[in-house]
């Protein structure tokens, strides 16, 4: 299985199927760290346009629904970030405060560097209590915003750990994010930006963090350890603490709820997984758990004799595995804390009877109880991205973990996923003087067909796939070309995908309905597609060309009367002009003029753009950009009998062959690069008439 790449901010995505033999044998556990993914932007993310037209009306329903949700729980976050536009973001004192996360002042004088200082300011009060925990360096500055207000919103008490100077100066500066310098930044010491593990600067960054975890665990604190990928959309500390109305009778995780708290009060330590199914977690629970790997980026450690213990131990086999150990070769805290809980050469390696909430023996036969944080709560990527498990098991999720994210698995990556789902507040909002030209999602004719004929249950496969991925990007080079041409920034669709994605064609797809291997019982097919599963966020933000997503038609200017203007597309035989139309197989020019009453208009939004334009200026400069932005993303999978054999139900045998999958194991699709436009300006059109 491939690894994820590191990053400073997030450890591994490496669900389903995970082996005995992949674990104990090759231990390839990830976590991520380096400052190599930098603070560079390439705008805002993409916009989901949600349309009532197409194949997934219903399923694109439910998702605006909850990124409604979602921007309901973010408002005016992003106003109040330094630089967006607004206040400076409100004090911890400011911040309404829940029965189970106490109003937290604090004077911005309290922060002078030290944890204990941070401390105080994140939980007052005569004693401990229960703290997030994050580490990041001001290579992901963004990161840490939006980590930030996410958290202030939730009314989580949380600690900052700043790994550079740069990160506590810009984090001390806020009212809002109590910080400390780690022991790191004070040594100035710096990252090498290496995605190995087996780096010098990693290493350091792994023993500091769980050097700083087992500080605050002496202290006495309830410490959540957590990565700065996470948005936390609620505080888990009702749940992890089980306290307030919500461990009463009747309440959230009283007796007899579905997730209940008081089972869990019995774990020194608690931790949260890579498994693909959010369904089968809650109901198995720790069983289920127990047979993949376990996420360190949420971690749960409370400060018990023994969950002191487990904390001292493992911060000890990170920094100086006592040699000849089986820790003296891993290379990431993660992967050490895995080996640290699993009995050597055993799979799973530790007692996790189905449906509890806890597995025995754990760490050396049962040196400490790890609990097991329910998936559906602590929901990884690709169960809220891509499953979006949350509606299906009608959860409201603590926590959304940027796992399973695809092109590089960077700060790039990451951030799209959460643009897209509604989830960085860390944008400023619109400008009142920008304008946009959106792109809205409608099935291609030749995708509708293939859907009919295999029909909408059997629609999950690589043909109808394969098809939609063809038109999607063919209508984007003109969508993208128009927009160059008015001089407004795009706005992507949503589109619909039928079958997943992941890093490598490492697992048998075909053969689960187009569903990665161990997520299938979720039957999430189609699904709105994340950007990376059509297109290369690192390309565009490489290129430095601007676009959106449908988020942002959401924002209040936008949402105004008058904001948005749909343009009408009509064959040109029988068009006559209007305003606000445009005859299909136009030139941009043409199409400028057309539009040009339409100038001041924030937002012109198109039904589709099949056949929409003939010629454009600079064709030659556009067919450059467009061959680096609009490459379908490496799509392979490997076929459980020869790829000629499983395959032929959906694909001709040229296609197979074309694929690499002929009389062999496994199969990468083929999409092509979209129509050039051409130079000498003959007409050139991104679908056939």
């Amino acid at each position: 299985r491939r690894r994820e790449k590191p990053s400073l901010f997030s450890t591994t995505a490496m669900g389903a199927r995970f082996t005995a033999l992949l674990l104990v044998g090759a231990a390839s556990l990830m976590i991520l760290a380096s400052s190599m993914f930098g603070s560079s932007s390439s705008g805002a993310g993409r916009i989901v346009h949600v349309t009532e037209h197409g194949v997934a009306a219903a399923r694109q329903q439910q998702l605006a629904a909850t990124a409604a949700s979602s921007r309901s729980r973010l408002t005016n976050l992003a106003e109040a970030a330094p630089g967006g536009g607004g206040a400076a973001a409100p004090p911890l004192a400011t911040a309404t405060a829940s029965a189970a996360s106490p109003e937290r002042p604090a004077a911005r004088g309290a922060l002078d560097g030290s944890l204990e200082a941070a401390l105080r300011v994140a939980v007052p009060g005569e004693a401990p209590g229960f703290v997030m925990a994050s580490f990041a360096n001001s290579a992901l500055n963004d990161h840490l915003v939006n980590f930030v207000l996410c958290a202030v919103r939730a009314r989580a008490p949380f600690v900052i750990g700043a790994v550079d100077q740069a990160a506590f100066t810009m984090l001390s500066a806020r009212r809002d994010a109590p910080t400390y310098v780690t022991p790191m930044a004070k040594e100035g010491a710096s990252l090498d930006g290496s995605n190995q593990h087996s780096s010098g600067s990693w290493k350091r960054f792994a023993g500091m963090r769980t050097g700083e975890v087992l500080r605050m665990v002496r202290l006495g604190y309830s410490v959540l350890h957590t990565d700065i990928d996470v948005v936390w959309l609620r505080s888990p500390e009702p749940y992890l603490m089980c306290s307030g109305e919500a461990s009463r009778p009747g309440g959230e995780h009283g007796p007899g709820s579905r997730f209940e708290c008081g089972p869990l009060l019995s774990a020194d330590v608690a931790v949260s997984s890579d498994n693909m199914s959010p369904g089968r977690d809650t109901e198995g629970r720790a069983s289920y758990s127990a047979g993949g790997t376990f996420n360190t980026g949420i971690l749960f450690l409370r400060p018990t004799v023994k969950g002191r213990a487990f904390a001292e131990e493992w911060h000890a086999n990170v920094v100086s595995p006592p040699p000849g150990s089986r820790y003296v070769s891993l290379t990431s805290d993660q992967q050490v804390f895995n080996h640290m809980m699993r009995k050597p050469r055993q799979w799973p390696g530790v007692d996790a009877p189905h449906g509890s909430a806890v597995m025995r023996e754990a760490w050396d036969g049962g040196r400490v109880t790890l609990g097991s944080l329910p998936l559906a709560l602590f929901l990884n990527g690709h169960g809220y991205f891509v499953q979006r498990a949350d509606l299906r098991l009608k959860v409201s999720p603590f926590a959304v973990h940027a796992t399973y994210s695809l092109d590089n698995h960077d700060g790039v990556a990451k951030r799209q996923r959460f643009r897209e789902a509604a989830l960085w507040a860390a944008d400023p909002p619109p400008r009142p003087e920008a304008r946009y030209l959106a792109l809205n999602f409608s099935t291609p004719p030749l995708v509708q067909t293939k859907i009919d004929k295999y029909g909408r249950a059997n629609a999950a496969n690589i043909d109808v796939h394969s098809a939609a991925l063809n038109a999607y990007v063919a209508e984007l080079r003109d969508a993208l070309a128009l927009a160059r041409a008015l001089g407004r920034t795009l706005v992507l669709p949503r589109w619909t995908c039928w079958c997943d994605r992941m890093w490598s064609g490492s697992d048998d797809i075909f053969h689960f309905g187009c569903m990665y291997p161990g997520s299938q019982d979720g039957k999430f097919v189609p699904f709105a597609c994340p950007m990376d599963h059509v297109l290369s966020p690192a390309a565009w933000a490489k290129a430095e060309v601007d676009y959106r997503d449908a988020a942002i038609l959401d924002q209040p200017q936008l949402r105004a009367s008058g904001a948005v203007v749909d343009v009408g597309l009509e064959p040109r035989p029988g068009w006559t002009r209007k305003a606000g139309s445009l005859p299909l197989g136009t030139s941009a020019a043409e199409a400028r003029e057309l539009l040009k009453p339409l100038a001041a208009t924030p937002v012109l939004r198109l039904p589709h753009a099949r056949g929409l334009l003939c010629s454009i200026d600079d064709a030659a400069a556009f067919n450059s950009l467009a061959d680096r932005l609009l490459r379908i993303p490496t799509w392979c999978a490997k076929c459980f009998q020869p790829c000629s054999k499983e395959l032929a139900g959906w694909l001709p045998a040229e296609e197979i062959r074309r694929g690499g999958g002929w009389d062999k194991m496994s199969y990468c699709m083929k999409v092509d690069v979209p129509p050039k436009f051409d130079a000498g300006g003959a007409c050139s059109l991104n679908v056939q008439p």
